[in-house]
């Protein structure tokens, strides 16, 4: 009996390695690609916790890179708050006051300040944050500041921007095409960081607040900036966000993205999930307060996130200085939540860790009555384009001797690598697949289709063209083929370039075009998506035609390496060149002219380092073509290149047809 079994053993392995041969390896949709990415960040997060000298060590690096990554490095400057209480409300046992202040200079942060009516000596003090309703005079997010106002606590409640009486914007790229943000490194979380921080800077300056006994609080919106303060700020000694933690995985695999503003996420350059978090803010008292039946963070991503933070504390010997309370309930609070939340502050700000019974009260104070401005908003509030401010662009560098340029284009060169490209490898040799020749036409010109395979997953095709009259071997324009190509058959279809001169053409189908183009059903989120990752479906975009690039380079039929953009395209064109120094010319039609504008494509924090005519100009002083005339805002590029004795290596052409190869006897 034996026997048989073991032989049916042996026809079973047989079977499974038969399929295996001959079963072909499925390509990955762009969904399931970017899942994949967010499963690696998260599982990547503190996987293991720093020992206790390393992480003292990197403490203030990873901080830095933290305030980085919300908009806020260099901190803005401090400048005079100009607090000003206009109005006073007497309830028996607490008093609240009604207060603005200028976190910069014109941009108002309004709030309510709860305090116990009479005060002798300096009190704790816990920074309300509120999530996405009607602010501070929303019933809720009245309740748990006046309880701490009560209970011997100076609590000031903010309304966050947009809502309430706070101008400004919220809804980015959730719901206002504002994709200038991610190329601005800006993301209205950093406002409200900085709003919290100049609101801890008022609090010490008030003489019945101790300015070592602040915690910082809120629920949904106001607990993701409760997290986010506390990881940026050590004046914050104890920190209870509420229904707001889960992981980039989460977020990415269940689209929870969608149902999110901007201001829940960073610009997530180093690929950071909230472990990363946890860890800054160790070993002060960090206790997470969860819904497990919340539909926008879910329990296995909070109760993960939780026990890598706990293995961390664990290593700096605060065991109990960290804690995860959760019930069954949805997206809100309970009783056990805020009694837990109101125990935590009272054990880590009073030193009383008898827990707390009491609960909120049920009274409602009329909105009317906490309106800071009484319904009449200063109609100069810079709040209103704070996403403009907050985070400092790149100068305009001065011209004055090459020497001093080529410094410039070096370093700039490293920054776009280290920042905005940093996810893009040097040698972007992708996996070589598939190659079909896809026959020739009467003028005997050939066409053909080239497969890759990206790191990330994908499976991409590149669209050959080669004239007859082709030298071999012979220049190559390489294109991305843009999103609304409605073909590319035969060597790229309608969108390829009509070049001449026996010019090899190869179209990169790159993602969310051709076969991976995914349609309104999932674009907005997947533009959301791309920077959780450190990137952006544009930087995508441009790695998948250098890896095109570099896939044909190993043909013997590949001559030098032009890179050709329209359009949308062109931004793409400029930054392959830039990342590859062995791309010998660019060709542009239609260029942008500016990241500020919400129609160019976006990349992370690229106004940081240099908008579209200052980075065009990297590329000196290698050939510029520009096809039809050159828009007004590269007069800076060109400046570049004439003070730098290049000026006829900027060229125009009124077709691609009438486009040569660059020699340097042109304009000589």
């Amino acid at each position: 009996m034996s026997r048989y079994r073991n032989l049916a053993i042996v026809v079973l392995v047989c079977g499974w390695a038969w399929t295996a041969r001959t079963t072909p390896l499925t390509a990955e949709t762009i969904y399931e690609s970017v899942c994949r990415e967010a499963q690696h960040v998260s599982r990547a997060s503190f996987a293991e916790p720093l020992p206790a000298e390393q992480w003292s060590a990197t403490l203030e690096r990873r901080r830095e890179k933290w305030r980085e990554m919300i908009g806020l490095s260099p901190l803005p400057e401090r400048t005079p708050l100009n607090a000003t209480i206009t109005g006073v409300l007497d309830r028996d046992d607490y008093v609240v006051e009604k207060i603005h202040f200028q976190s910069v200079p014109g941009a108002y942060v309004v709030g309510n300040l709860y305090r116990p009516a009479q005060v002798s000596g300096r009190l704790p003090a816990v920074l309300y944050l509120c999530g996405h309703s009607l602010g501070k005079v929303n019933p809720p997010y009245q309740a748990n500041p006046r309880w701490f106002g009560q209970n011997g606590y100076v609590a000031l409640v903010l309304d966050p921007i947009q809502l309430g009486e706070s101008q400004g914007l919220h809804h980015g790229t959730y719901r206002e095409d504002r994709w200038d943000w991610p190329s601005r490194g800006y993301t209205p979380l950093g406002t409200e960081v900085w709003n919290a921080m100049r609101a801890l800077d008022y609090l010490e300056t008030r003489e019945d607040v101790d300015p070592d006994r602040m915690g910082a609080t809120g629920l949904s919106g106001g607990g993701v900036v409760s997290w986010c303060l506390a990881a940026a700020d050590e004046r914050v000694k104890a920190v209870a966000p509420v229904c707001q933690t889960g992981s980039m995985e989460h977020v990415v695999v269940d689209r929870a993205t969608d149902g999110h503003c901007d201001c829940a996420f960073w610009i997530n350059y180093y690929r950071w999930c909230w472990p990363d978090l946890g860890a800054l803010i160790a070993p002060r008292a960090l206790l997470i307060a969860a819904g497990s039946e919340d539909v926008l963070w879910r329990p296995f991503a909070y109760r993960d996130v939780a026990h890598r933070i706990r293995h961390q504390y664990a290593v700096l010997d605060a065991s109990d200085r960290f804690d995860l309370v959760e019930d069954l309930a949805p997206h809100g609070y309970t009783p056990k939540l805020r009694q837990a939340v109101f125990t935590w502050f009272n054990t880590h700000l009073k030193d009383d860790p008898t827990p707390v019974r009491t609960d909120v009260t049920d009274f409602v104070e009329p909105a009317e009555n906490l309106l800071v401005f009484g319904g009449n908003l200063p109609e100069d509030d810079r709040m209103r384009e704070i996403d403009t401010l907050l985070v400092k662009p790149a100068d305009v560098p001065e011209l004055t001797d090459l020497e001093t340029w080529q410094r410039h284009q070096e370093s700039t060169q490293g920054r776009l690598r280290e920042l905005t490209f940093r996810h893009i490898p040097r040698d972007c040799t992708p996996r070589p697949g598939d190659v079909r020749d896809d026959g020739s036409d009467r003028q005997g010109t050939r066409f053909a289709t080239h497969e890759f395979d990206t790191s990330d997953g994908l499976t991409l095709r590149i669209k050959t063209m080669r004239p007859s009259d082709a030298a071999w071997p012979a220049q190559t324009v390489f294109f991305a083929v843009p999103p609304d190509a409605r073909s590319t058959f035969a060597g790229g279809g309608p969108s390829r370039p009509r070049f001449a001169n026996g010019t090899i053409t190869a179209g990169v189908e790159v993602r969310n075009t051709a076969a991976t183009s995914v349609g309104p059903g999932y674009l907005w989120t997947l533009r959301r998506v791309y920077p959780l990752l450190g990137q952006t479906l544009p930087e995508r975009q441009v790695y998948d035609l250098l890896s095109g690039i570099a896939l044909l380079r190993r043909q013997d039929s590949t001559g030098p390496v032009i890179a050709y953009g329209q359009g949308y395209t062109a931004p793409l064109a400029i930054y392959a060149a830039i990342l590859d120094t062995d791309i010998s010319e660019v060709v542009l039609a239609d260029l942008p002219e500016s990241h500020e504008n919400p129609a160019t494509p976006e990349f992370l924090g690229i106004l940081r380092i240099g908008d579209l005519p200052q980075n065009l100009a990297l590329l000196y002083p290698r050939p510029i073509t520009f096809v039809g005339s050159i828009p007004d805002a590269y007069q800076w590029a060109l400046d570049v290149y004439d003070r730098f004795g290049a000026a006829d290596r900027i060229r125009v052409v009124p077709h691609v047809r009438n486009w040569q190869p660059f020699e340097e006897s042109d304009g000589s």
